[in-house]
């Protein structure tokens, strides 16, 4: 499901467009981008767009164009609402997308990154993902157990 459901967000949406790739949703963030520029790449790439600009919601609905109006000021409650007006379920590809740059990672062997990453985290991590675009390396080191608390709960699956 998650490749399903692409995102274009405006400016103002940063922590959310973060939390949106930590889920596994290919999401474009610009922190400066025309609204013109946004809807053709929206209207383009057929993404939803996520905005909390009046302006740029009602440019959108001219056109046609999914769009969300996000309401809430605190990134937890951005995401819950779009997962409650997409009725998004929990994600299984959780980390699947570079943070920086939403470029999907692809899984690498540890020998292939050993000198990126500190020896601590070599000898205790076995998992290793790489954004093929920016170099940047990830693992599901301990903040991803919180990470999932964080989003089992947002998607009312706390157990």
């Amino acid at each position: 499901m998650t490749s399903e459901i692409r995102f274009i967000a405006d400016c103002m949406l940063g922590k959310l467009s973060r939390w949106l790739r930590i889920c596994g949703f290919d999401t474009l963030y610009y922190r400066q981008i025309s609204d013109l520029d946004l809807l053709a790449q929206a209207e383009q790439e057929n993404r939803v767009i996520l905005t909390r600009d009046h302006v740029l919601l009602k440019l959108s609905q001219q056109r046609n164009l999914k769009t969300i109006l996000i309401t809430y000021d605190l990134w937890e409650d951005q995401l819950k609402q779009v997962v409650q007006e997409l009725n998004l379920k929990t994600p299984s590809q959780v980390l699947r997308r570079c943070l920086n740059c939403n470029e999907p990672l692809i899984k690498v062997d540890k020998t292939q990154i050993e000198t990126q990453v500190p020896a601590y985290v070599l000898d205790t991590e076995r998992e290793f993902s790489l954004c093929p675009r920016c170099g940047k390396v990830f693992w599901p080191g301990t903040h991803w157990v919180e990470m999932r608390r964080s989003l089992n709960k947002l998607f009312g699956e706390e157990k």
